[in-house]
């Protein structure tokens, strides 16, 4: 059976028009002029089970970043960059599509004006609501007691009822009270709500199956000064041996209790809770009855500074998707031409469960030609093209092992060639892009935005840039996107040592190519050079797969960058060579060779 499925996605243009009047149809019971769609769900997360995907059933948007806005007599339809091909082939047109915030202010500003605009509370954070309220003069932002899209969803999937497992205490290293001491000494007040499924997952040491590719438990938790952690979930999912762990330690709660349990645990006492990652509902319940702490959620960070035992399980787990990974790319090589796109993604993927994966990480993106300057393309069955020889071709892809969750980015040219000279061209400026982040010592406190620059200025010199972040974080067999820190414009968290996050610099020509290259990194504490006097922290990369070699033009790369090039890929055939056949093992070779 397949890690994911291929079936085509798209709502014809007629049916989203009828699923919008019928919204437009229940604003005159509701009060409004109009309604505010996020892809978030209650969880405030960007991996949805079928049943709280609203923005897609009404929008046809498949992707993971963007939010609607429908008026009686007018839409808008806003995403970011990274998906701006797709909601134009994707969203019809009776929405107003943007992709730019400049755009969607303007929008925003003309036509919500002195409008009354329905929200659900428990699909926003107060911060996002407080935005919205703020996009045009005289708007009136109008909390619904239900959802507006679901009266007009008949049917609506079931929610999810994923099994719940326990996560060894040997890949966690630390137990759940251990953790809940971390908790209590990080925060402030008398209690600390937690908003973020995969937070809870960690805290608690437990995983799941609710939603697809990340071993998330849809949940929340309460985590008083003393006494026991409420944790709200649905009990049928959790087996009677692990309740029966919790017992002393934390006490379950049903879903639909959250708010009248929330407001009554927190009578009387001052609760942190973080206004950019709770839903408005949930705060003003804690507002009910006692006094709310806005407060960054410090568990964010203590989640992504990964402990000893799971730095030791990212490791292990990469080593063997790297095997998973060269076998693959070594099969490629004579199989690519005249395969399809979703041929890559099945072969991939059996050899990823040879090498212990149990699941993918997300849905594989598989883009030839064209197909690659999807950013976040996923091929089904009405757009998979048959690749042609000498035509590049993105695979992003990563795996769900027990120890470790991985996300890599390699670029080839069907049949083993170099590429076009403009394609050569952009290929190298890329990896200058990558190698600039991967050997870039930085000072102890420094940021992703201080570090993002680099990865764009061989881009820059030439006029060019991508539109998405340098690198995100990623859970330790958890989310492939993890908070707080990230590479990119917006990335004001610090890095630590312990945090791992991407490096995925890209460039991408609409109609022709996709590049990008991506590796994981360990930031680790780094050796102050001679005579200097701060201290200073370096990304170790952890991903172990080549880079082909064949497209770089090696006259635009300096001797430092062909020198850590060659060390890497030094390390990746140590790494591997021995878990190869005789074939995979020479074609490794002829991959690593020094560019030198």
């Amino acid at each position: 059976m397949s890690f994911q499925t291929f079936h085509a996605a798209s709502t014809p243009a007629a049916e989203i028009e009828k699923r919008v009047q019928n919204l437009r149809d229940s604003f005159d019971a509701l009060g409004v002029d109009g309604v505010v769609i996020p892809h978030e769900d209650a969880y405030q997360s960007e991996y949805l089970p079928p049943s709280e995907d609203r923005l897609q059933y009404m929008t046809g948007f498949t992707g993971s970043s963007g939010r609607a806005f429908v008026l009686r007599d007018a839409a808008m339809f806003v995403t970011d960059g990274r998906y701006t091909l797709q909601a134009q082939s994707q969203v019809p047109p009776l929405f107003h599509i943007v992709s730019e915030q400049a755009d969607a202010a303007l929008w925003a500003r003309e036509a919500l004006a002195g409008k009354r605009i329905g929200v659900d509370p428990h699909l926003h954070t107060r911060a996002d609501l407080t935005r919205i309220g703020a996009l045009a003069e005289g708007l009136t932002v109008v909390p619904l007691e239900r959802n507006p899209v679901d009266p007009v969803w008949p049917d609506r999937p079931a929610p999810p009822r994923g099994r719940v497992r326990a996560h060894p205490e040997a890949l966690a290293g630390r137990t759940m009270a251990q953790k809940i001491a971390d908790i209590r000494a990080a925060m402030e007040g008398d209690a600390l709500y937690i908003a973020d499924s995969d937070t809870v997952s960690w805290l608690l040491n437990w995983r799941g199956a609710d939603v697809a590719h990340t071993p998330l438990v849809l949940s929340r938790a309460f985590v008083p000064r003393e006494g026991e952690v409420t944790v709200f979930v649905d009990p049928e999912k959790v087996p009677n041996d692990l309740a029966g762990a919790l017992a002393g330690t934390a006490t379950l709660a049903a879903e639909d209790t959250m708010l009248a349990r929330l407001a009554a645990l927190s009578a009387g006492i001052k609760v942190m809770a973080d206004p950019a990652r709770a839903s408005d509902a949930a705060l003003s319940a804690i507002e009910s009855e006692g006094t709310l702490l806005p407060r960054t959620d410090p568990v964010q960070r203590l989640k992504a500074i990964k402990n000893a035992a799971e730095i030791a399980g990212m490791r292990a787990a990469h080593q063997r998707d790297g095997v998973a990974v060269v076998r693959f790319f070594a099969w490629c090589e004579g199989n690519a031409v005249g395969a399809t796109e979703i041929d890559l993604v099945r072969q991939l993927e059996a050899f990823r469960r040879e090498a212990g994966a149990t699941d993918v990480s997300f849905d594989t993106i598989s883009g030839s030609g064209p197909n690659g300057a999807i950013v976040h393309y996923r091929v089904d069955e009405s757009t998979n093209r048959t690749i042609g020889a000498g035509e590049p071709v993105l695979i992003d892809c990563g795996g769900q092992f027990e120890d470790g969750t991985t996300d890599i980015t390699r670029t080839f040219v069907a049949g083993g060639g170099a590429g076009e000279d403009d394609f050569r061209v952009h290929y190298t400026r890329v990896l200058k892009g990558h190698i600039a982040v991967a050997r870039q010592l930085f000072p102890a406190g420094a940021m992703g935005s201080d570090i993002d620059p680099l990865a764009r200025a061989a881009l820059w010199r030439s006029g060019d840039d991508f539109k998405h972040g340098t690198g995100h974080g990623v859970g330790a067999a958890l989310a492939v996107h993890e908070g707080p820190a990230s590479i990119s414009r917006r990335g004001r968290v610090p890095l630590e040592p312990g945090m791992i996050l991407s490096n995925e610099p890209g460039y991408y020509r609409t109609g022709a190519y996709g590049i990008r290259i991506e590796n994981l990194c360990l930031v680790r504490e780094a050796r102050i050079p001679s005579g200097g006097g701060e201290a200073m922290h370096w990304f170790e990369t952890i991903t172990l797969a080549p880079i082909d070699t064949r497209p770089i033009i090696p006259t635009m790369m300096t001797a430092d960058e062909i020198g850590w090039l060659d060390s890497y890929h030094a390390r990746v055939r140590g790494a591997l060579v021995g878990d190869l056949n005789a074939a995979e093992r020479d074609w490794l070779a002829a991959r690593t060779c020094p560019l030198a």
